[in-house]
């Protein structure tokens, strides 16, 4: 089944009981930031990750540790994980960061799609929130901040020093800070390990 065909389930079945799951957008990207503290174990992660996806979280309780982590990786598997597509460019700079351009990103729904982003929160779901961010018409403020922090600058020629000044000033403003963990790629890694995990 595809995306298009799909009936969204926002219930795990398990032995156990029900466990009903919200993989809203923001809920989502809440967990990117939980992922890049440095302070927490990876079962600590998980155990927080699954807390802020399952609305009747009471029920974990019941869970074991090793069961919580498969529930997890179920919620990614249904919710999180989107079709790989192939990278078209190769710098290693960061031309996204999901928090650090969240107003960029909040003006770019409004332009295209008139989508209130606050007023989504706990509502839109990651998938949707995410095929909705790639369908992004070029003329987006983040669609045109991204393609000034992917820009090359042109070798100087004598000519060109204004043009290549303006390039240099305009990706120095545009510059996001130097981290890891952004985006899908980030969750991925996340639930990566925690699949690893799961398996030991």
């Amino acid at each position: 089944m595809g995306f298009l065909t799909e009936i969204p389930r926002r219930e795990i079945v398990t032995s156990k009981g029900k466990l009903i799951v919200n993989p809203a957008f923001d809920t989502i990207l809440e967990i990117q930031k939980l992922y890049r503290e440095e302070g927490l174990t990876d079962y600590e992660k998980a155990e927080q990750a699954l807390r802020m996806l399952v609305k009747n979280d009471w029920n974990l309780r019941l869970y074991s540790p090793g069961e919580k982590l498969k529930v997890l990786n179920e919620i990614y598997r249904l919710h999180v994980n989107v079709k790989k597509r192939p990278e078209l460019r190769k710098s290693p700079i960061p031309i996204l960061d999901f928090e650090e351009d969240g107003d960029y990103i909040y003006a770019s729904f409004m332009q295209d799609y008139h989508i209130d982003l606050i007023d989504e929160q706990g509502r839109l779901p990651w998938k949707k929130f995410l095929f909705l961010f790639n369908g992004l018409s070029d003329k987006t403020k983040i669609k045109r901040v991204m393609r000034i922090r992917d820009m090359e600058i042109p070798p100087f020629n004598g000519k060109n020093q204004k043009q290549v000044q303006e390039i240099i000033e305009l990706k120095s403003y545009y510059a996001l800070p130097v981290r890891g963990g952004g985006g899908q790629s980030g969750l991925d890694r996340l639930f990566s390990t925690l699949e690893g995990m799961a398996r030991h």
